[in-house]
């Protein structure tokens, strides 16, 4: 073999190997025939799958909410957040955040849940509650699909072809919300086709076309139950530790709050465990879902300010409205309570909700 050739050759074996990892990748999908009913039961079986994997999600709306009580809503919804997980059931994970400053990590451990601040070389300890503030978990592609399947009738159900997601052929469901008072116009959900494993959710608030406002996908993927010395933190005694009674201001007020919200508000159910009852109020499914966190007078004043110099900002009386993109929020102040709600409903919806919660809302001291 002449010495060019020779080369020749080693470049071709160097350049083969080094793109086989590509090519599953590359591989063309194969479709199925499973129908969309059977495959939102497959997604739910899926829940208690065990996997470890990257994460990547972004978000195009700008909420008008900061602070460390509502900011983090507001990162989930406008940024890029990059997160490794290990995920050994819905009950036992661990969450990475890559940040910018450094890391952050969110573990739960049953009904604990563990907030490791890397750059701040602080822990804090809480009780887990079902019901909380959104935080980096729900943007995981199968507990957003959860949460966004909730009570899915069969008429807004259908089937999207197959293709390719992490390297794996991932079979496509399309959610169109019947009810017109939802402002989500579609969701799109891809799912491993062997597991049901959703890999990547698309949320639409646009009629046609246009940009999703949140798209979450999985970037690697291994399935199997990772061992549970990845979702343990090995914590160092150098540490700052803390032990909080709440996880977040929502899981607080639910806890602690003297007040007990009406069991429907704007015909919406409200929904959840009754073990799970407390001041929060969390109503309708996963399109329709409003969230109704009691305030405290100081606090209330400080948001009002805050969401009435939003540019699209309706005051009416003590209230304050706005939209961002599907996203309905108003703050609410009555005489024995102060609300936000926020939730993916209409205006209106929104405001009827707002009065029925004020009208109907009790207090228990």
């Amino acid at each position: 073999m002449f010495p060019g050739a020779r080369w020749l050759a080693v470049a071709a074996v160097a350049v083969g190997l080094t793109s086989a990892p590509l090519i599953p990748r590359a591989l063309p999908a194969r479709e199925t025939d499973i129908s969309a009913g059977r495959l939102v039961e497959q997604i739910g079986d899926a829940a208690a799958l065990g996997w470890s994997g990257e994460v990547r999600s972004q978000g195009s709306l700008q909420v008008p909410l900061t602070g460390s009580a509502f900011g983090g809503v507001s990162r989930l919804l406008g940024e890029e957040t990059r997160l490794r997980v290990w995920w050994r059931d819905p009950d036992n994970w661990r969450i990475d955040r890559q940040r910018t400053t450094g890391e952050s990590d969110l573990v739960r451990n049953g009904g604990l849940m563990v907030r490791w601040n890397y750059e701040e070389n602080r822990v804090n300890f809480t009780p887990y509650s079902t019901i909380r503030l959104p935080d980096d978990v729900d943007v995981v592609p199968s507990a957003l699909a959860a949460r966004l399947l909730a009570g899915a009738r069969p008429r807004e159900l259908s089937r999207l072809p197959v293709r390719r997601e992490a390297g794996r052929d991932a079979v496509g469901l399309r959610l169109t919300p019947s009810d017109d008072r939802s402002t989500i116009s579609r969701v799109e959900v891809w799912a491993d086709v062997e597991s049901g494993l959703p890999l990547r959710v698309k949320v639409y608030g646009e009629p046609v076309g246009g940009v999703p406002i949140l798209d979450t996908r999985l970037t690697t993927i291994t399935i199997g139950k990772p061992a549970p010395a990845k979702t343990d933190l090995q914590l160092a005694r150098t540490l700052d530790f803390s032990r909080g009674v709440a996880l977040d201001d929502a899981a607080g007020a639910n806890a602690f709050a003297p007040l007990v919200p009406p069991d429907s508000i704007a015909d919406l159910p409200r929904r959840g465990r009754p073990e799970d009852f407390g001041a929060v109020g969390v109503y309708g499914r996963g399109p329709t879902a409003v969230l109704a966190v009691p305030l405290r007078r100081s606090v209330a004043e400080r948001l009002h300010d805050q969401l009435a110099r939003g540019r699209d900002a309706r005051e009416t009386g003590s209230s304050v409205s706005l939209e961002v993109g599907p996203i309905s929020v108003r703050l609410a102040k009555g005489d024995r309570a102060s609300f936000l709600l926020t939730g993916t409903v209409t205006p209106g919806t929104l405001s009827e909700a707002a009065v029925d919660l004020l009208r109907d809302v009790r207090r228990t001291d």
